[in-house]
């Protein structure tokens, strides 16, 4: 690469070879070392996309078995964020509209090419200014999750127990949230509340937590307080999941029968219709000092006897075969 040249990686959708090279031309005489590949058909644009990466697409609006707008849904398709800009003739301001609204940056017209260099400049470090987003994103996500993580661990320890409930709850609620096609953000909001779900906890005497026998009445009402603890820890918190309603309700149960508030049906939440279920789950298959773990056939019971009555049909069909599969408790 020449010293001070631009590195450019770049998918030309052109029929003509004459316009292609005067493009290509005038990048490099504008400070731009090319790479490109240029494809004129859909099919060629599909191959292109997944052979390669590309630091931007130019494109002609219409050519005779291509356009540009179909190029932009084909962007779309794959799930791209790469800049595109159009090249072409004179076209009019509806078409140059429905351009930019489908997803084009910029479009130049070839009579007023002196115009793309710079739209070029101003792409490319738009593009790299998001892609510098994303990874600071990504990190702060991770440290986050790696805080709610310690968190999570710090309230478990106070109950020797179930030191891991929380964390198996998270994981098997995000496999059920997965399975179940939910979105990711909410996914992700599953495994966050499964972490905090019981974080009510921490305001509940250890001795409590981990008195080998039956509790007496008095505790156990105690006991059924974290939920409402829990939600007056995590209510004020900025969180872009619903983790506070989720420890709120998730003892809730779809007949109004749970704690504390007795809500049910289509006033309960697809996070706490999961996470209720998974957390009855992961409780039952698990030692507790007053009872020893129960069979995964005295979960299936549990949760079969309950579906569409106290849990959630949906979920109830996906976590069974999770049941029978043995794995849960290792999680």
């Amino acid at each position: 690469m020449e010293e001070n040249k631009i590195p450019l990686s770049l998918l030309l959708i052109e029929d003509s070879e004459d316009d292609a090279i005067l493009l290509l031309r005038g990048l490099r005489r504008n400070g731009f070392d090319v790479t490109f590949e240029r494809v004129d058909t859909e099919a060629d644009m599909r191959r292109a996309l997944e052979d390669a990466r590309w630091d931007l697409v130019i494109s002609d609006y219409s050519l005779p078995q291509f356009d540009a707008l179909r190029a932009l849904e084909l962007l779309r398709t794959y799930d791209l964020d790469i800049p595109f800009i159009v090249v072409s003739g004179a076209i009019g301001e509806e078409t140059a509209v429905s351009l930019m609204k489908a997803g084009a940056c910029d479009y130049v017209l070839k009579d007023n090419i002196h115009r793309l260099y710079p739209a070029i400049v101003r792409e490319l470090n738009t593009a790299r200014m998001k892609r510098a987003r994303r990874r600071a994103d990504e990190d702060l996500k991770v440290a986050f999750f790696d805080l709610v993580e310690t968190v999570s661990r710090a309230v478990g320890s106070r109950d020797p127990y179930t030191a891991d409930h929380e964390r198996r709850v998270a994981i098997l609620a995000r496999d059920v949230g997965r399975k179940m096609g939910l979105p990711e953000d909410v996914v992700e909001g599953l495994y966050i509340g499964g972490l905090l779900h019981d974080i009510g906890k921490i305001s509940i005497p250890e001795s409590i937590l981990s008195k080998p026998g039956e509790l007496s009445k008095e505790e156990w009402a105690l006991v059924r307080t974290h939920p409402v603890r829990g939600y007056e820890i995590l209510k004020d918190t900025k969180l872009p999941w619903p983790a506070a309603e989720m420890a709120l309700h998730h003892h809730e149960r779809l007949d109004g029968s749970g704690y504390p508030d007795g809500i049910k049906g289509d006033d309960l939440s697809v996070e706490v219709r999961v996470l209720g279920v998974c957390d009855v789950v992961e409780a039952m298959l698990s030692h507790r000092p007053y009872r020893p773990a129960r069979t995964e056939e005295e979960t299936l019971d549990e949760i079969l006897s309950g579906r569409g009555v106290i849990y959630d049909s949906d979920v109830v069909d996906i976590i069974v075969p999770m049941v029978k599969s043995g794995k849960i408790p290792e999680m």
